[in-house]
């Protein structure tokens, strides 16, 4: 059974972004070079480049 104190710490770990301007939520899954996949609630996947994150106007780090 898994502990939801193990499970706060890996969602830590993983931080968590929204869209401004669509309002969804994703957390980001993967980090490589200038690239990050993301993935929302509903399991699609995208990736974007790391420096779009840093948008404020776009994106905002919600974890």
């Amino acid at each position: 059974m898994t502990d939801l104190t193990e499970v706060a710490q890996a969602l830590r770990r993983h931080p968590i972004y929204r869209n401004r301007n669509t309002g969804v939520t994703w957390q980001v899954e993967l980090t490589s070079g200038d690239s990050v996949w993301l993935r929302d609630i509903v399991g699609h996947t995208q990736q974007r480049r790391a420096e779009e994150l840093e948008n404020r106007e776009t994106w905002e780090r919600v974890a």
